[in-house]
């Protein structure tokens, strides 16, 4: 009896120090699973490695699985019993969706492990999805792969529940056949409500007679309805793709009137900036006035990126350059691909083999970032198949909250990576945006004008717009945010920019008298002495003032000096005076584009131009040259080492014209008569023509009266210039008062006496 009860207790020893055993090696794996998953170290790095090489994006469900097994392990000390029609229907579920996210319509058969072992696996169902999928598609194709991958994936789901349809079936048919009962029943009811109701329509009105019915139009209001809502379509890609809305688009959407709008505006407006209503009766344009643009994904770019990825690695393997991909980004108009070198590999030679690369891949044009700024790799960027539209809708209605209450705050776009781009013209504090013709420069200029119209009342912002093209910006006319009607004039516009600087020293007076520094301290000012004040000596706040001028060439080939001079001291001081100013152009050479004007904007926006000189001039950077226009931009904010690329927003004519009207049928513009009354250059250069005919009389009639003349004589005597006592000697001897210089004799007065009806 001893001997027994020994062995059961040595028996019970040995069954607890295995449960022990199976326990700690247990949560020794779940260690080193959360270890993989959060990528913790070297071995974590190598672990998830490894799985996504096996499994591909389904590692996570792996890693969720293991965890919950081990798990159960550990609390149970014993294996789960899952075995049967259970255990294959969720292995044919897995293999199912290997099969469909490892699916590939441009690779086939062998080509698909080959592609997986030629390119670094970051994507797709991974070595196991390969082996699958190669197989299928090499018998079946690639539809057939798909069809084969649904019938697995259904017969996983009827294994997984077909216990539980057989233990309830009698209770799941019950219910089925009392939810159909009832629908039938309701059907009938609503057949006879609506079938009485025609029946009584037609006996008391012939409205619905037989020419209508022939008609057979189909009625387009429920469409319209549905069409007004925006539908977002989840998307399942491996790559850092940006999230775009696909929407339905109106074919032409009316114009609201005014008093519509005001009654709707919160329910049109997703949110309304948070300002001080100055002004009462001013409302903001409501988001109704865009468009909704279809955006769809387009497929073609995603295999086109699978396909330049294995082709990108293989002609750098070529010319012996060992690079792997570290990430692929797809963005509206490029895809970006991160190249992360061997260790000991010179960047200047991926730089060298820049057109081996484009010809191999067969691109129109590429650009190669090396290094990434902030990442130890480099960037490859090759143009998609084909171009998404960045509407102007869909950068304005996700402007962040931090920027809510900033009125310039300007959305330029979205960057490779699906990035809203945003411009704070108050912190750049001036701009400079120059491109080839046709490159997207005048869309840049109409977006950033209609987002202040959007976001800003005519109290809050200024705008002085310069058009000497007279086409470009005649469309803001009598818009209440103008301080002067569109300035065509180029002459004029000179004077315009003086006057500006005029502004800008009033202003420096104000915040001198008031102890202030800036525009933003001085309202605060106002503010508390409004407060303090009665209602007849309230002071103005000062509005932010926008120049912008549309073609600078123009204004430098009129009056280069006093433009230069007028944008330096803009450019220098009007930045605490609230005053900014955007300069564009289309001819970014350094005649233009001086020295001084780049010195003094230090935020610059480059869109496609033709040599890398001309990049050079605006970004001090090559890059430009290889843009791809339509919209394609390199933007350069004060403070950053490198240009960002950017796919700029798009604004449509008839958009702009809704914004303009809606603005315009609220309030009419009030002119500011020191910019309506400023006078043209000519005018100073005519007063100054007047003054030197006084002097050229003056000196006439000396000559005459002296019966001498020289250069030097006229000097001494009237104490002017070289240069001007010899013009006036040439006007002299053009005029036939003198004659011409010979040798070193003295020149012949041919007027004799001093007689102005003989002269």
């Amino acid at each position: 009896m001893m001997a027994k009860t020994a062995r059961k207790r040595k028996s019970k020893q040995e069954q607890v120090s295995e449960e022990l055993k199976l326990r700690i090696i247990c949560l020794f794996f779940i260690f080193l699973v959360i270890i993989a998953a959060m990528q913790l170290g070297v071995i974590g790095d190598h672990l998830n490695y490894v799985f996504m090489y096996v499994f591909g994006n389904l590692n996570g469900i792996i890693y969720l699985t293991c965890i919950l097994l081990l798990g159960y392990i550990v609390i149970k000390a014993d294996f789960p019993k899952f075995n049967g029609p259970k255990a294959v229907g969720l292995y044919l579920l897995f293999i199912g969706l290997t099969l469909f996210i490892s699916a590939t319509p441009s690779l086939t058969g062998i080509k698909v492990i080959q592609s997986y072992f030629n390119q670094v696996p970051l994507n797709r169902g991974g070595l196991l999805g390969a082996v699958l999928y190669g197989f299928l598609s090499a018998l079946f194709d690639y539809m057939g792969a798909i069809i084969a991958a649904v019938f697995i994936v259904v017969t996983g789901i009827i294994l997984l529940g077909s216990k539980f349809y057989f233990e309830h079936k009698k209770e799941i048919q019950k219910r089925a056949k009392n939810n159909f009962n009832k629908t039938k029943d309701s059907l009938k009811q609503h057949s006879n409500y609506f079938g009485n109701f025609f029946k009584k329509k037609q006996n008391k009105t012939t409205f619905f007679d037989d020419a209508i019915f022939e008609d057979d139009e189909t009625p387009t209001t429920i469409f319209e309805e549905i069409a007004k809502e925006d539908v977002t379509l989840p998307q399942a890609f491996t790559f850092n793709d940006e999230h775009q809305e696909i929407e339905i688009v109106d074919k032409e959407p009316p114009i609201p009137s005014v008093d519509e709008e005001l009654v709707q505006n919160d329910q049109s407006q997703i949110e309304e900036p948070v300002i001080e209503h100055t002004n009462k009766n001013y409302h903001l344009p409501p988001l109704s006035l865009l468009h909704n643009v279809v955006n769809k994904k387009q497929g073609e770019n995603k295999n086109h990126a699978v396909e330049s990825a294995e082709r990108l690695t293989a002609v750098l393997n070529e010319f012996g350059v060992h690079a792997s991909i570290n990430n692929i980004s797809i963005g509206p108009s490029i895809t970006k691909y991160e190249l992360k070198l061997e260790t000991g590999t010179r960047v200047n030679k991926i730089m060298s083999l820049q057109d081996d690369i484009k010809l191999a891949l067969a691109a129109k044009d590429i650009r190669i970032e090396a290094p990434i700024p902030g990442k130890p790799a480099v960037g490859v960027e090759i143009p998609n198949l084909v171009s998404s539209m960045v509407s102007f809708k869909e950068v304005f209605k996700n402007i962040p909250d931090k920027y809510k209450g900033n009125k310039l705050v300007v959305p330029l776009g979205k960057d490779v990576n699906g990035q809203v781009i945003y411009a704070e013209l108050n912190k750049m504090p001036h701009l400079l945006i120059a491109g080839a013709t046709g490159s997207g420069k005048s869309v840049c200029v109409n977006t950033i004008i209609s987002s202040i119209l959007m976001r800003a009342k005519p109290d809050e912002v200024k705008l002085i717009l310069v058009d000497p093209k007279k086409v470009e910006l005649s469309n803001y006319n009598g818009v209440p945010h103008l301080l002067a009607p569109v300035v065509t004039d180029p002459k004029k516009a000179a004077a315009t920019l003086r006057e500006t600087v005029s502004e800008m020293e009033r202003r420096y007076d104000l915040f001198a008298g008031a102890n202030v520094r800036k525009i933003e301290t001085y309202n605060q000012y106002v503010e508390k002495k409004n407060q303090e004040n009665d209602a007849e000596h309230q002071l103005e706040k000062l509005p932010y003032i926008v120049v912008i001028l549309d073609e600078v060439a123009d204004l430098m080939m009129v009056a280069s000096k006093d433009v230069e001079d007028c944008i330096m001291r803009i450019a220098q001081l009007a930045r605490a005076a609230g005053i900014h100013l955007i300069v564009a152009t289309q001819r970014p050479s350094t005649d233009i584009i001086t020295g001084v004007i780049k010195a003094n904007i230090p935020s610059r926006i480059a869109f496609a131009v033709s040599s890398s000189i001309d990049s050079r001039t605006i970004l001090d950077c090559t890059g430009a040259e290889k843009l791809l226009g339509k919209g394609d931009m390199l933007f350069l904010p004060m403070g950053s080492n490198s240009p960002i690329r950017v796919q700029g927003a798009y604004v449509d004519d008839s958009e702009v014209e809704a914004i303009t009207y809606y603005t315009t049928k609220q309030q009419e513009a009030s002119y500011d008569e020191r910019y309506t009354n400023v006078k043209p250059i000519s005018a100073v250069a005519a007063s100054k023509e007047e003054q030197e005919d006084e002097e050229y009389e003056m000196c006439r009639a000396f000559v005459i009266q002296a019966q001498k003349a020289s250069t030097s004589l006229l000097q001494r005597q009237f104490r002017i210039g070289y240069n001007k006592a010899a013009r006036i000697i040439d006007q002299l001897e053009a005029d036939g008062i003198i004659g011409p210089q010979i040798g070193s004799k003295p020149r012949e007065v041919y007027v004799r006496g001093y007689n102005e009806e003989e002269i």
